[in-house]
């Protein structure tokens, strides 16, 4: 049996209101290779009950370009309702989600 390579990257899911959302795909386009964007959830916070004016997204980045990334989305988190977690996870193919070898990779094609 052939054994797989997993590598450690860290999973970012931002819960964010749905007018914030442009503003942190353009920060993930600059620090991440994807994301997923999940619009219309429903959660309950300290701003009560909020139903379809918040979205969740998520995305697999390398350690060294979670920071960038946090950085840019605190100031929102201080203006407007939201929440930031970062778990550690386990990928296969992790050279899909180093933004430096994935544009390596689509040169090459």
């Amino acid at each position: 049996m052939r054994r797989r390579i997993l590598n450690t990257m860290k999973r970012l899911e931002i819960v964010l209101e749905r007018d914030q959302i442009p503003a942190v795909r353009t920060i993930l386009d600059q620090h991440s290779t994807g994301y997923t964007v999940i619009p219309g959830i429903t959660g309950f916070g300290h701003h009560g009950f909020r139903e379809d004016d918040i979205a969740l997204l998520v995305s697999v980045v390398t350690r060294d370009h979670l920071d960038p990334i946090i950085d840019a989305v605190l100031p929102m988190l201080n203006r407007c309702s939201g929440v930031v977690m970062v778990t550690d996870v386990q990928v296969l193919r992790g050279e899909y989600f180093v933004p430096e070898l994935k544009n390596r990779a689509v040169a090459r094609g």
